[in-house]
Order: C-alpha cells, then sequence, then structure tokens
C-alpha cells in the first residue's frame, strides 16, 4: 500500500505529458492537514448543512445531522466532550457533505476538519483540505489582492511549493503547517476574494524545483535591497535561496522602519524564553551576513550571553522588529531600534515583485529572478 509519504513523492513528480484536467485532477487529490487552532481550552463548532462525526481512528459514525449549531467541544482526562455528549476517544473528524462549511470559533472553512485532545489535554483543530482551495484562503494575507495579476500568480506557486515541501516533510506530525506567520497565513474560506482565487485557477498545480524536487520556497514582504541566504537560518543550503541584489522594493512601506522596546520588556519576554537576563543593560548586534543582516546578538546583563539575530527578533515580537537589518541604541530606559525590511529576507521579496509586476514582468519572470535555477512544473 502507498503511504503518505510516497504519495507526495508521486505527486511532485513533474507530469507536464498530462492533459490540463488530468492535471488539476492530481492538484485536487493533494489534501493538506493545516492546524488553525493549538492549545486551547474549548472550542465551538458549527455546520451549516448536513454532517456527520466520525472517530479520528476507527472512522465509526459518532453522530450525524443537519446544521449543527455552536456545539462546543471540550477535553477531558477520559477523552471528549461533543455538544454536551462525552466521548471515551481522543480525537474527532467533522465530514460536512456537499458545500456546507464548517465554523471554527466563527471563522468559516472548507473540507474536513479534526479535532484532537492533546496530552496536556488541550485542543487542537487541524483543517483537512485541497491545496487548491487552501492556496485560496492564503493569498489574501500574504500579498494585496488588488496587487498586479502577475505577482498574485508568482505568490500562488511559490506558496504552493512551499505547501508541497512541508507535507512531504511533516509525515510523522498531527498537521503540515500552521495558519499564521510561522507558516502560511490562511484564514480558510472568509479570506477568499475573487482576483487571488482567479491566480490559483490561473496557476492550478505549478510548482518550483530545483533539479526536478520540491523546496522551500520562502518570501517575505521586503528585502531592503538584498534577500539572504537560507543558509544563515536554516539548515539549508540550496543554490535558489543563496540571496540576490534587489532594488525594486524601495517603493514599500516597511523599506525603513523604527520602534522602541523598553528595558523592562524585553527583560521580561527573554526571561519567558528561559534566558537568565537579571540587570538587562544592553543589546548588541555582533557580525553581518553577505546581505547586510545581524548574524547574533549579544545580551549584555549580570553575564553576557548570545543568541542568533533572528531568534531574538522572532522573542521580541517579528511584527516589532521587522527584520534582523538594525541598529539599536539605548536610551534610558528604552532600546530604539532603527532597521530595513520586514521578514526573514530569504527567498521571494514580495513588495520587489509587485514593482516587477507594474514593469510587466510575468510571473514566471519574477520567480527566476527571486529563485535561480528553477524550473516550474505541475504537481
Amino acid at each position: 500500500m502507498i503511504n503518505r509519504l510516497n504519495k507526495v513523492l508521486i505527486f511532485t513528480l513533474l507530469i507536464s505529458f498530462l492533459s490540463p484536467s488530468l492535471l488539476a485532477a492530481e492538484s485536487e487529490a493533494l489534501t493538506l492537514r493545516v492546524c488553525v487552532l493549538k492549545d486551547v481550552n474549548t472550542i465551538s463548532v458549527t455546520v451549516k448543512g448536513a454532517y456527520r462525526i466520525e472517530a479520528l481512528r476507527t472512522g465509526e459514525l459518532l453522530k450525524k445531522g443537519k446544521d449543527l449549531n455552536d456545539a462546543s467541544v471540550l477535553p477531558t482526562t477520559a477523552g471528549l466532550i461533543v455538544a454536551g455528549e462525552p466521548f471515551n476517544i481522543f480525537g474527532i473528524k467533522i465530514v460536512p457533505s456537499g458545500d456546507a462549511s464548517i465554523y471554527i470559533d466563527k471563522r468559516a472553512f472548507r473540507g474536513n476538519m479534526d479535532i484532537i485532545r492533546t496530552e496536556k489535554k488541550r485542543l487542537l483543530a487541524v483543517n483537512h483540505i485541497n491545496i487548491e482551495d487552501y492556496l485560496k484562503g492564503v493569498l489574501f494575507h500574504e500579498v494585496s489582492h488588488w496587487w498586479p495579476v502577475e505577482v498574485l500568480k508568482a505568490q500562488a506557486i511559490a506558496a504552493r511549493t512551499y505547501a508541497v515541501y512541508r507535507m512531504s516533510v511533516c509525515t510523522d506530525k498531527d498537521f503540515d503547517l500552521t495558519s499564521d506567520i510561522y507558516s502560511q497565513v490562511y484564514g480558510g474560506k472568509g479570506s477568499e476574494r475573487g482576483r487571488t482565487n482567479k491566480a490559483v485557477n490561473l496557476t492550478r498545480g505549478k510548482v518550483l524545483t530545483y533539479k526536478g524536487e520540491i523546496f522551500p520556497a520562502y518570501y517575505h514582504a521586503t528585502c531592503a535591497g538584498h534577500t539572504e541566504d537560507a543558509s544563515n537560518l536554516w539548515s539549508i543550503d540550496l543554490p535558489p535561496l543563496k540571496g540576490v541584489k534587489c532594488s525594486f522594493c524601495k517603493l514599500s512601506p516597511h523599506y525603513r522602519w523604527k520602534r522602541k522596546i523598553s528595558i523592562a520588556e524585553a527583560q521580561k519576554r527573554l526571561s519567558a524564553a528561559g534566558y537568565n537576563v537579571n540587570g538587562l543593560k544592553g543589546i548588541k548586534p555582533s557580525g553581518k551576513t553577505s546581505s547586510g543582516r545581524i548574524k547574533d546578538i549579544d545580551i549584555i546583563s549580570n553575564k553576557k550571553l548570545s543568541m542568533a539575530a533572528n531568534d531574538f527578533r522572532l522573542l521580541m515580537d517579528p511584527n516589532l522588529i521587522r527584520s534582523t537589518n538594525f541598529n539599536v541604541k539605548r536610551k534610558r530606559d528604552y532600546f530604539y531600534f532603527e532597521g530595513r525590511g520586514w521578514g526573514h529576507g530569504v527567498g521571494m521579496c514580495q513588495w520587489g515583485a509587485f514593482l516587477l509586476a507594474v514593469r510587466r514582468y510575468k510571473a514566471e519572470h519574477i520567480l527566476k529572478f527571486y529563485y535561480p535555477k528553477t524550473r516550474i512544473g505541475r504537481i
């Protein structure tokens, strides 16, 4: 029997000799597992239409009906309580019929939904959805739906590539992707828009490959001059992710930024992450990458310790410290940051891609620029 990993490998082969209808079928058959809620105490479920609820592992029918309204799912020592009824199981699958939508805490989703009670007696909600419908819930959050269609198409191909890659490396986990900035922002059915849906449909099944293989097609908002080498951040060293000079994102509102963080808040965040920083005195950048980004941060307190600059950024809040390309000064009770760009800097610069599309570059040319030595194939 073909297991899930083998299916992923088969789907990632380039099968351009198939007809468009068969290619669409291959793409529709690829189902992703997206974590839309994690570590919560209760989940509200609504289904507008016919549905059934099954035991997660066995498929045993637990409940069926029409129009489930604000049913609460709660964890217990023995399993789950679903709409007031206890079950001695640790996971359920909610399967809507036809075009019925599932609402999880008031947010609409296509596909099926697993709700799992974790070892810590908390809840996890995982949306099982085909990749094309998933992308329709992603693009609105990752780029403006009013941008030129060629940049929307480039984003769709990059996001599809990243999703397939995650599927291939997460076979032993409960989900392939999260729905936040640490993966790809996914809002479900309520995030679909006409222009972004069109971009997904126009690129249906298309992915980027390097030497015939899927790779993590990272992207970010604004590189501010040069994209980053992925090997400076993660254990990945590929020519398409080595970084390129980019002069196209200067119009980005994120090209330059300023922020301040109180010393007390910085100390609180570092301490919560397990760093002993009593008497925090200073934050000092240490070393730079070829793209101009900081490699490490020295934390000056009662003792000196160091950490990767990107880890520091994530601890402080990546929406606050927008990149690792910054200078920092202490003035009285605050650290003042001045920086450039937004995001980790690896892969496609979205604002750079925007200007290239304005200059009438096609999606394939935009992708070739930011991911050198790649080809566009089909799932």
